[in-house]
């Protein structure tokens, strides 16, 4: 799929997003709330399928839905090169009416949390199979993003398990991802 001016191309992916992602200079985190399961499937389609078929620009990166453990809960992940380029993208009235209109025909909800990947603190080697929004001591590595406002930190705890169904996980729905460019590989 090709959706923006330069011919980059963005693809599908029902994989975990990029956590720590070297281009991205901004990452937007909310927790949204749904009735129940199929309305948070539902809430994830409708925001993917209205970013896939925007015109995103190059500092667009990637947006996940991660689908909670409750059946109820959506983990709302994106990444953009810097929060300025977001915020010029956003101020556009045809990407409010674009994107901001099809979303809010099935939710209502605030603003992300806006913030940039500060550090990943491995706990040991596994594969990651699912994530909390919280610091955990039974995970894999815990991701910690620092708010731009420099007063909130957002920790994302992978886990090689599905959990006991105690505490809520997210494990991936979908998303639109940007191939991360091979000069950042290089560098990262």
């Amino acid at each position: 799929m090709t959706n923006d001016s330069t011919g980059t191309k963005l693809a599908e992916s029902d994989d975990f997003p990029a956590l720590g992602r070297p281009d991205a200079g901004l990452v937007l985190i909310a927790e949204w709330y749904t009735e129940d399961a199929e309305r948070q499937r539902l809430v994830m389609d409708t925001v993917v399928d209205a970013w896939a078929g925007a015109e995103l620009p190059e500092a667009f990166l990637s947006r996940h839905c991660l689908m909670g453990s409750d059946g109820r809960t959506i983990l709302n992940y994106a990444q953009w090169t810097d929060s300025a380029a977001h915020y010029a993208f956003t101020a556009d009235p045809a990407n409010q009416r674009a994107i901001a209109a099809s979303v809010q025909a099935v939710t209502t909800v605030g603003p992300p949390g806006r913030y940039t990947h500060d550090r990943v603190v491995r706990l040991r080697e596994a594969p990651i199979r699912t994530l909390s929004a919280t610091r955990s001591d039974d995970g894999v590595a815990q991701y910690f993003h620092r708010g731009e406002d420099g007063k909130r930190v957002h920790v994302l705890t992978a886990h090689d398990d599905e959990g006991g169904g105690t505490a809520l996980r997210f494990r991936p729905y979908r998303g639109v991802v940007r191939e991360i460019r091979e000069a950042v590989r290089l560098r990262g």
